[in-house]
């Protein structure tokens, strides 16, 4: 890394939650935690937001990691953060750990001829190229705003953006500076995109609207750029409309991965903190080895205005590991999909689909991609 990327990093770096392996001197394995939110159905929940993990290729197979990671979950349990986020380089790593994938995106390429609209974007907003230092002014604004609303949106904070959109050489792999163009309507900011031109394609890197008006309207902005053959885009909701607005939607080459991987610190906390789309009562038995105090049997009273959750003795309705249960909490996947993928046991008739509609959302979980 550039000493100026170390510098950037360090700015953000919160050295408290900074935890390091050490043989004798030398640094052999490193995390940070993040300070955070996410917002989950009916609210926001503290985040420990897990970043910067490394091992030394030299001193792999050690333990080195499962330590380190154990420090970063003992110590969320203790600042009273219910759940953990990662973005993972490799998805065979962090299930071991509790991890399971709670927000999936998608990677989209289409071909510039292909783009009209058959549901053409409401042009009611005025578009505008804006500077550098205008657009790191604006996109935390927007995001803040705009995040309390969709489930699976993290908080991050000042300096994590000041890095994200600093727009380094090194950020740009082979494409242009960001160009960033925003759209108002009535004075106001109604959405963003920041994108690079490489070659002859256009890489939408961020874009978000205050709804799917301003979305489509972006997007129109994107899809007539002159003299460009393709517009490529990376971590989209699996959800999003776009698709259904165009003509030839075929044309559209999706691709679809894994992004969030959340983790229950405490189930109990985790369980009580959202709300759920149905009222209904379920008793979940849940394994968790990693962080044995989550291991156990809880009663789920939930509903739409909240949740109660207590540790009980007996029988389960449903059986299911911590990394299952993170997957679900969501919304982005449902019990009976787990159960038909032999992760999830069912022990009482119906309760899969009783859990299916109480833990369903309105729209797919989903973050902005950084």
């Amino acid at each position: 890394a550039s000493d100026e990327y170390v510098k950037v990093a360090r700015s953000f770096a919160e050295l408290d939650r900074t935890f390091g392996a050490f043989e004798g001197e030398q640094v052999v394995g490193s995390a940070t935690t993040r300070t955070s939110e996410i917002t989950v159905p009916g609210g926001i929940v503290k985040l420990g937001y897990v970043d910067d993990v490394s091992v030394r290729p030299t001193h792999r197979r050690r333990g080195i990691m499962t330590s380190v990671i154990r420090g970063q979950l003992e110590q969320m349990r203790e600042r009273g953060e219910s759940l953990s986020a990662l973005t993972s380089s490799e998805s065979l790593i962090y299930e071991r750990f509790g991890y399971g994938i709670a927000t999936w995106v998608n990677q989209w390429t289409i071909e510039r001829p292909y783009t009209a609209m058959k549901i053409a974007a409401d042009e009611g907003g005025t578009l505008q190229f804006v500077s550098a230092d205008t657009a790191r002014a604006e996109w935390p604004a927007l995001h803040s705003r705009l995040r309390v609303n969709r489930v699976g949106m993290v908080r991050y904070g000042e300096a994590y953006w000041r890095a994200t959109l600093r727009d380094a050489e090194e950020q740009r792999r082979g494409g242009s500076a960001f160009f960033h163009v925003e759209l108002t309507r009535g004075g106001g900011i109604a959405g963003l995109c920041s994108y690079r031109i490489r070659e002859s394609a256009v890489l939408v890197v961020f874009l978000m609207g205050e709804d799917a008006e301003a979305e489509a309207e972006l997007w129109r902005f994107c899809f007539g750029i002159d003299l460009m053959n393709e517009v490529r885009a990376f971590g989209q909701p699996t959800d999003d409309p776009l698709p259904w607005r165009l003509e030839e939607p075929r044309r559209l080459r999706m691709s679809m991965r894994d992004h969030v991987w959340l983790r229950l610190v405490d189930a109990r906390g985790a369980l009580t903190s959202r709300s759920y789309a149905e009222n209904g009562k379920l008793v979940l038995r849940v394994m968790d080895e990693f962080c044995p105090w989550n291991d156990g049997v809880y009663a789920l009273e939930g509903g739409p205005e909240g949740a109660d959750c207590v540790r009980v003795g007996g029988e389960a309705q449903i059986e299911l590991g911590v990394s299952d249960l993170a997957a679900a909490y969501l919304g982005g996947v449902s019990f009976s999909t787990l159960a038909r993928a032999g992760r999830v046991r069912e022990v009482s008739d119906g309760a899969l689909r009783l859990a299916d509609r109480m833990f369903r959302t309105e729209r797919s979980p989903w973050s902005l991609e950084l």
